[in-house]
């Protein structure tokens, strides 16, 4: 058991050094990660996930905004650029209200997230 995880380790990080050596560029990210749950705390999928980079007007970036749909099981990933960033990220669904959450981010690092839905009164 131990020997399998062992190769699955060294496996994974040899093809990193592998794409090192063929000249392939590995650049750093930062992975935000989420679950959406309605009411009653279970699941919710199809909630919207809107990120978006708060950047100054002087700051160059590729990309500034992120548009995913959560999976079956409520869940959600989403890689974001390395760095001192701040992200705003929103959860809609028809029927619930919109959450809106600041996530931050230092270098290269893993943030988790939840979203509790909340029905918007009056509707089931």
């Amino acid at each position: 058991m131990i020997w399998g995880l062992a190769c699955l380790v060294t496996g994974a990080s040899s093809n990193l050094i592998a794409a090192g050596a063929k000249g392939k560029k590995v650049e750093a990210y930062c992975l935000l990660v989420g679950s959406s749950f309605n009411e009653r705390g279970f699941s919710l999928s199809g909630v919207t996930i809107l990120v978006e980079m708060k950047v100054e007007e002087t700051q160059k970036v590729k990309k500034r905004k992120w548009e995913l749909v959560s999976s079956p099981r409520g869940e959600f990933a989403v890689r974001l650029p390395a760095g001192k960033n701040s992200f705003l990220v929103a959860a809609t669904k028809k029927g619930y209200k919109t959450i809106e959450k600041t996530v931050e981010f230092g270098y290269d690092e893993r943030q988790d997230i939840v979203f509790n839905m909340e029905l918007v009164t009056g509707q089931k």
